[in-house]
C-alpha cells in the first residue's frame, strides 16, 4: 500500500510541465494616488489688484481670522475652490487682519465677513444668497454662462420682443453701459433670474433714462420701478407684479412676504367653517391695505406649514390665526373677531404699536436649588442680559448628541462653581427659545460667558480645543474676577 502511494506521487511530479512557471499571486490593483486639491490663492493688499486683472474669472473671499462663520465655512470654501477650478474659475482668500490700512476693504466696500465678490474681467459682483459651496458655484456659472440681456435698437424689434415673451423687464440706459452701475445690477439679474426676459437700450429711447420697466401680456400698461436700484429691490418688484394681490403662501411668495421690506399679514386657516369665513374677510380687508402692506394666506393641510408655524413659535393648533411679520418681529391675532371690522382693528392696533410682539419660548421654569439654572426666551433678558452676576451659559439642543455627551461635564462645572457668589451657571434649549440677537450660537453645545461688568453684555465664547471640565473652568478663571 505504501509502495503504491509512492509511485502515484512520483507520477504526479513527472506529469508536470517543467517549463511551466510556478503560479504567481495576482498583483493587487494599482491605486492611483489622490489628486492634489487646489488651494485658494492668498490675496494681500500688495497683490489683490494684480490677481483681479490677471484672472478673467476670480472669486475672492474677504474674511477675518476672528470671525466664527468664516472659520465654519473654511472647509467648504476649500471644496468650492477645487470645484471652481474645474470651470476655470480661480478662488482667493483675503484676510482683513493683514490689511491694517483697509485698502481693499474700503475699495470694495466690505462691511461684514465673510463677503464673496466674483470678478468677471475685473467687474465685481457680490454674492448675496445662501452661503454654501454649491450655491456660490451655481451663481458664478449663471453669471458666466447665462443669457445676456437683449439690446433693443428699433421699435419693431422691441414690439417683437414683447410679443415673444410673457414677462419683460426693460432698462432704459442713459449712458454707455460700461460706466452705468445700474446696468450691471440689471445684467446680474438677467443672468440669474429666469422669471422674466431682459432687454435694454441706450441708443433707442423707449422710456426715461435710467429707468426700469415691467411689461406683461396680462396687463395693458407698463409699470415703472421707483426704488433704490438693488438686486433685492428689483426681485421684489418683479414678484409683486407677477403674484396676485393676496397670494397663497408658497416657495415663490415667501420671498416677498418674509423679505422684511414691507410688513406682512399672513392668515393661517384650516378647513372648518370659521376658517372659511375668516379667509373671505381677510381677502376683503387686504384690498383696503394692499398698497401699504403685504398679505398672504395658507391652508393648514400641508405639513410644511406646521413646520413654518413651529419656526414662528405659533404652533398652538389654534386656527384661524393671523401673524403679522415685520423685519423679523412677530405679532399674533387669534381672534375671536375674524370679520372685516375685527381684522381692520388688528391692523390699526399694529400700526399704532398697540400689539405686543410675541416670541417662541418654553414655559418659565420653577427654579429649584439645582446648580444649573434653566433659562428660556421669556426670562432671557432678565436672567442673562440684565443679571448683576457673570453668567456662564450653554446653548444646547435636545436632539444634539454632543450636547448629551457634554451634559455630565457641564453639571460637574456647575457643581465646581456652586460656591462662587459672582457667577451663575445656566443653560438654554436654543432651538425652542427665540432670543435677541445679542449672541447667536454657531453650533451645539456652545458655551459663552456674559460679564456683569460689561455694560454692552458682549458674549465671550469658550474656544477650548477639548470639552473638559478643567478647560471650561480655566476659561472662567481667565475671564472673571472671583472664582472658586
Amino acid at each position: 500500500m505504501k509502495l503504491s502511494l509512492i509511485f502515484c506521487f512520483i507520477a504526479l511530479i513527472l506529469a508536470q510541465d517543467p517549463t511551466e512557471a510556478p503560479a504567481q499571486e495576482e498583483n493587487p490593483q494599482t491605486v492611483e494616488p489622490p489628486q492634489p486639491v487646489v488651494q485658494p490663492i492668498t490675496a494681500l493688499p500688495t497683490n489683490i489688484d494684480t490677481l483681479i486683472s490677471g484672472h478673467p474669472l476670480i472669486l475672492i473671499e474677504f474674511y477675518a481670522s476672528w470671525c466664527a462663520p468664516c472659520k465654519q465655512f473654511a472647509p467648504e470654501y476649500q471644496q468650492l475652490t477645487d470645484k471652481a477650478s474645474k470651470h476655470s474659475i480661480a478662488c482667493a482668500a483675503y484676510d482683513s487682519q493683514r490689511d491694517p490700512d483697509r485698502y481693499a476693504l474700503e475699495k470694495f466696500k466690505i462691511s461684514s465677513f465673510p463677503t464673496f465678490i466674483f470678478f468677471i474681467d475685473g467687474k465685481p459682483f457680490q454674492f448675496t444668497g445662501q452661503r454654501s459651496a454649491d450655491s456660490i458655484l451655481q451663481w458664478m456659472l449663471q453669471l458666466v454662462n447665462g443669457p445676456n440681456p437683449t439690446e433693443i435698437l428699433t421699435q419693431d424689434q422691441f414690439n417683437q420682443f414683447l410679443n415673444d415673451n410673457d414677462v419683460v423687464l426693460f432698462y432704459q440706459g442713459s449712458e454707455n453701459n460700461i460706466n452705468d452701475p445700474n446696468y450691471w445690477t440689471f445684467f446680474e439679474m438677467s443672468k440669474t433670474n429666469s422669471d422674466a426676459a431682459f432687454a435694454f437700450s441706450y441708443l433707442f429711447p423707449i422710456g426715461k433714462p435710467g429707468r426700469l420697466y415691467y411689461y406683461s401680456k396680462e396687463i395693458s400698461e407698463k409699470k415703472q420701478f421707483n426704488q433704490a436700484f438693488t438686486k433685492q429691490n428689483i426681485e421684489r418688484f418683479l414678484l409683486q407684479n407677477q403674484l396676485p394681490d393676496v397670494p397663497q403662501l408658497n416657495e415663490q411668495s415667501e420671498k416677498l412676504v418674509y423679505s422684511g421690506a414691507t410688513p406682512a399679514f399672513i392668515l393661517f386657516s384650516s378647513l372648518d367653517e370659521q376658517s372659511i369665513k375668516a379667509e373671505k374677510a381677510f381677502l376683503e380687508t387686504a384690498q383696503l391695505f394692499k398698497k401699504t402692506y403685504q398679505f398672504s394666506f395658507a391652508k393648514i393641510t400641508d405639513e410644511k406649514f406646521f413646520d413654518q408655524l413651529n419656526q414662528l413659535g405659533a404652533d398652538d393648533n389654534v386656527f384661524p390665526k393671523i401673524i403679522a411679520w415685520n423685519q423679523g418681529l412677530k405679532y399674533k391675532y387669534n381672534g375671536p373677531d375674524f370679520t372685516v371690522k375685527g381684522i381692520k382693528n388688528f391692523i390699526f392696533d399694529f400700526r399704532q404699536g398697540k400689539i405686543e410682539k410675541f416670541i417662541k419660548s418654553e414655559p418659565v421654569p420653577d427654579y429649584t436649588q439645582e446648580n444649573t439654572y434653566k433659562v428660556v426666551a421669556l426670562n432671557y433678558e432678565e436672567e442673562v442680559i440684565k443679571s448683576k452676576k457673570d453668567v456662564l451659559l450653554e446653548f444646547y439642543a435636545t436632539w444634539c448628541g454632543h450636547c448629551k455627551q457634554f451634559k455630565p461635564l457641564y453639571d460637574q462645572i456647575a457643581y465646581e462653581l456652586r460656591d462662587n457668589p459672582n457667577i451663575v451657571v445656566a443653560q438654554i434649549n436654543a432651538p425652542d427659545n427665540e432670543i435677541s440677537d445679542v449672541y447667536q450660537p454657531h453650533s451645539y453645545p456652545d458655551v459663552v460667558l456674559f460679564r456683569a461688568a460689561d455694560k454692552q453684555r458682549k458674549a465671550i465664547p469658550w474656544k477650548g480645543d477639548s470639552r473638559t471640565v478643567e478647560s471650561v473652568l480655566e476659561f472662567v478663571r481667565n475671564n472673571t474676577i472671583v472664582t472658586k
